[in-house]
């Protein structure tokens, strides 16, 4: 008997600075164990593209990402597909329907809502599970499933460099965002992540993560490497093996540089040296407060001095600072506000982030929000479940009960970042920006 045709969606995400920065990670792992499972997989990659544009290919089962600030746009993209083949089956995953199951299915018409990881699940629903839930398992090691099918998306757009121009330019200026790991051992209130991992980490060996930095050098001239896991240090000994391979990869002129996402209470000085010497050239922190208030109702962990000290120790061995920032949450003040001002001030990182805090479902906010006295309107239709946008994107303020004094907050915040907001590297890509581009590598201002 064939097996069915399987088409993955990405849908656009027209809230962001650009959609083509990041690749699908996720769907495009799917889509390499469908294919190592002998599926006969299609990719439709709307990223980018308004809906007067969109094209969908025929299959027999369609598997559709979601996450929060998509949902609506789902809706739309289930809708054609029904409309077009009533028996067809479609899948919504991610991490919207894996916390809201059932009004996914009741909002979207979808035939099946995905719960979890999706490898193993999707290959279920090909050979003919047909569960209204299915729940997939946590694939425990990771390494089994093939290398993201890159091949499947216009990489060659995807590899464009945006607003890491902050850390300067490379040679080829295109950078791949890879995934060294997946999971966060921590669970602070404003984050979903652990609706998914488990708060359980699981990590890719340091062959594989060689082997696909190699594989987007070669196939696509990447020398930069974004490692976008939630938080890169979790074991020291592991980053210390992974650098000695990174800098490996330095020295034969495979990688140019890297940088990743970690925590604040993560700042051992010898570390940091560790991965500088492997080419580390930024580092992006949550912060998310200056206001000690803030991070305890939060449960974030760390304080406002741990916060300043691993800028200040970052900066130290050579390595940029990205400190994302967020107003509006829990307990936010006027006085709460002006505390964020001065650590904002004070710290001397390269960039920052300001962002309206969204209470994303699966957080624990958004789970408990009586106990955070947090307003939620659980029937929302999701309209202004927007994260990191553009410079003028503030519909997430409306999902707060004082939208006008959030957009305030805001824009003093962001007034007193300056200079040295991240948006004003995402507005001209640096493929486009090649005088600027040749000045900067003239003149040794990077290694």
């Amino acid at each position: 008997m064939k097996k069915p045709k399987v088409v993955l969606i990405n849908p656009p995400s027209p809230w962001l600075l650009s959609d083509r920065e990041q690749p699908p990670l996720g769907l495009l792992d799917i889509a390499s164990f469908l294919r190592a499972n002998n599926v006969d997989v299609a990719f439709c990659d709307l990223a980018g593209l308004p809906e007067k544009y969109w094209w969908i290919p025929d299959g027999d089962i369609y598997g559709v990402t979601c996450a929060t600030p998509h949902y609506n746009i789902v809706v739309k993209i289930v809708k054609i597909i029904k409309d077009r083949q009533p028996n067809s089956v479609v899948v919504v995953g991610g991490f919207h329907p894996t916390v809201e199951p059932e009004r996914t299915l009741r909002d979207t018409k979808a035939d099946i809502a995905m719960v979890g990881e999706g490898e193993q699940a999707m290959l279920d629903i090909v050979n003919g599970k047909r569960d209204s839930i299915i729940r997939g398992a946590l694939v425990e090691d990771i390494n089994k499933i093939p290398m993201p099918a890159f091949d499947m998306v216009d990489m060659h757009d995807y590899v464009k460099m945006g607003t890491n121009l902050v850390i300067g330019p490379t040679p080829n200026n295109k950078e791949a965002k890879l995934m060294e790991a997946r999971g966060c051992p921590f669970d602070c209130a404003f984050c979903a992540q652990a609706a998914i991992s488990k708060r359980r980490m699981r990590y890719k060996t340091v062959e594989r993560v060689v082997e696909e930095i190699k594989h987007v050098h070669n196939r696509y001239g990447v020398d930069r490497i974004y490692f976008i896991n939630d938080t890169f240090i979790v074991d020291d000994k592991r980053v210390v093996k992974l650098c000695s391979a990174l800098k490996e990869l330095k020295e034969q002129g495979i990688l140019y540089d890297w940088h990743c996402l970690t925590r604040a209470d993560r700042t051992d000085p010898e570390l940091f040296r560790i991965m500088h010497e492997a080419g580390c050239r930024m580092v992006t922190y949550g912060i998310e407060s200056g206001s000690q208030k803030i991070l305890d109702i939060i449960e974030k962990q760390t304080t406002v001095e741990e916060n300043m000290n691993a800028i200040k120790i970052a900066k130290a061995a050579g390595i940029k600072v990205r400190a994302q920032m967020i107003v509006g949450l829990p307990g936010e003040t006027q006085e709460t506000v002006e505390e964020t001002a001065n650590f904002i001030r004070e710290a001397p990182a390269d960039s920052f982030g300001m962002h309206i805090f969204v209470p994303l479902p699966g957080c624990q906010i958004w789970n408990d929000p009586d106990r955070f006295e947090f307003p939620i309107d659980k029937e929302t239709t999701f309209d202004y479940y927007h994260t990191i946008g553009k410079r003028e994107e503030e519909d997430a303020a409306y999902l707060h009960q004082n939208p006008k004094q959030i957009i305030e907050w805001k824009n003093y915040l962001v007034k007193v970042i300056g200079e040295r907001n991240i948006v004003k590297f995402a507005e001209v890509r640096a493929s486009d920006n090649k005088d600027m581009r040749d000045a900067v590598m003239s003149s040794g201002y990077v290694q």
